[in-house]
């Protein structure tokens, strides 16, 4: 269970004291002792991401009765006597398109525009914006933009893959030739 603010303090927690605080850590190994139990190899940024969405659902599904019983249980010590969030219900897994759809936030980028994945310090592929579709992703939760690249001869997955997929967020302009 997470460490429940009593009180408020001067300083600063360091990031692993934050994750030990909010038992984000207590999430993340639960998740991981699951994946393993049931055979399944879980990457670093799938497990983030699965637990992002398991907050997310957490935060947009709280209701009045479970969110009273936790503020009493705060005010009075009480935490053992704290139930699961058990009416929680998770998102369908394949969503209706939004309500508000055509009318959905403009693509950043056209056709023909020459992108590249944003890069953490290594190599990334670039190519031509070819295509763009609305689509939900999962990874967030909510409806985005993703574009179909024609990669360029030199790009380093061109030699096994021709054209790939990317969600907007996951793309820059090409400003300058790449080596």
């Amino acid at each position: 269970m997470a460490n429940p603010v009593l009180h408020p303090t001067d300083r600063s927690p360091s990031h692993p004291q934050i994750l030990e605080h909010f038992a984000l850590n207590d999430l993340l190994h639960r998740l991981k002792t699951y994946s393993s139990q049931a055979g399944i190899s879980l990457e670093p940024q799938e497990l983030e991401s699965l637990a992002a969405l398991l907050i997310q659902t957490l935060a947009a599904n709280l209701d009045d009765n479970l969110l009273a019983s936790y503020l009493e249980a705060i005010r009075h010590h009480k935490f053992e006597a704290l139930g699961h969030p058990s009416s929680l219900k998770l998102p369908a897994p394949c969503p209706s398109l939004p309500s508000h759809f055509p009318n959905v936030e403009t693509p950043q980028f056209l056709y023909g525009d020459r992108l590249r994945w944003i890069s953490d310090g290594q190599a990334t592929d670039w190519g031509i914006v070819i295509g763009r579709f609305y689509s939900f992703a999962p990874h967030c939760c909510c409806w985005h933009w993703c574009y179909l690249i024609w990669l360029d001869p030199d790009s380093p997955s061109s030699a096994w893959v021709t054209a790939d997929l990317a969600w907007e967020e996951d793309l820059e302009p090409l400003e300058t030739e790449e080596p």
